[in-house]
C-alpha cells in the first residue's frame, strides 16, 4: 500500500487540499479494514477508498460541464446540487487517466455518493467507509461502526444507506431520484 499511496499522494493532496486528502486516506484505511473483515482484497479497497473523491474539489460549473461532455445524465437534482456528480465524473476521469486501475475500482468510485442499484461488494465497502471513517461525527454512526464485521456486508450497506437517507431527509435536502431506486433495490434484496 505504501507504493500505491506514494503514486497518488502528491496528485491527491494537490487536487483535494489538506482536509480532503486526510479524508481520502481515512476512507482508504477504513475501506481496507472493511475489505479484510468481509474477505475482499484490502489493497484494492485501499486504492478505491483513496481515490473516491478524485473530483470532489472541482467547481460546480466544471462538474456540470464535465458531466455533459462525457454523457453523464444530469438530473434536476444534479443541476441544483452539482457536488453529487463528483463521483461519476471522478470515476470517468480516473478511467481515462489511469486505465490500469481497472473496472472494479472505477465502479466503486462512481457509486460512492449515490450508490447504485447493482453494486459490487467493493463499491459497498467504499460507500460504507466514506460514511464511517473515524473523523466523521454523525448521529447514528457508532451503531454502524459497531456492526462492521458483525453483520453481512449487504446488511451493513443497508444500514449505512438508511442512515444517509435519514440525514438527507432530516436536513430537508433534495433526495436524488437515483437514491429511491437504490433503496428499493436494497429492500427487494431483503436488506432493509
Amino acid at each position: 500500500m505504501d507504493a500505491i499511496r506514494a503514486r497518488f499522494d502528491g496528485k491527491l493532496s494537490e487536487r483535494l487540499g489538506e482536509q480532503g486528502y486526510r479524508h481520502s486516506l481515512a476512507v482508504a484505511e477504513t475501506a481496507a479494514a472493511l475489505a479484510g473483515a468481509y474477505g475482499l482484497d484490502s489493497d484494492t479497497a485501499f486504492v478505491a477508498g483513496m481515490l473516491h473523491d478524485w473530483a470532489r474539489a472541482e467547481r460546480a460549473e466544471d462538474l456540470l460541464a464535465a458531466a455533459a461532455a462525457i454523457g453523464i445524465e444530469v438530473t434536476a437534482t444534479d443541476a441544483a446540487v452539482p457536488y453529487l456528480l463528483h463521483a461519476k465524473v471522478g470515476a470517468r476521469q480516473l478511467a481515462e487517466e489511469f486505465p490500469e486501475l481497472g473496472e472494479a475500482i472505477v465502479e466503486a468510485v462512481a457509486a460512492h455518493t449515490l450508490g447504485d442499484v447493482e453494486m459490487s461488494d467493493l463499491a459497498r465497502v467504499v460507500y460504507i467507509a466514506d460514511l464511517i471513517e473515524p473523523d466523521r461525527r454523525i448521529d447514528g454512526i457508532a451503531e454502524i461502526r459497531a456492526a462492521a464485521g458483525e453483520v453481512s456486508l449487504a446488511e451493513l450497506f443497508a444500514r449505512a444507506y438508511a442512515l444517509s437517507i435519514t440525514r438527507i431527509v432530516g436536513g430537508r435536502r433534495r433526495l436524488h431520484p437515483h437514491t429511491v431506486a437504490v433503496w428499493n433495490a436494497i429492500v427487494s434484496e431483503g436488506g432493509a
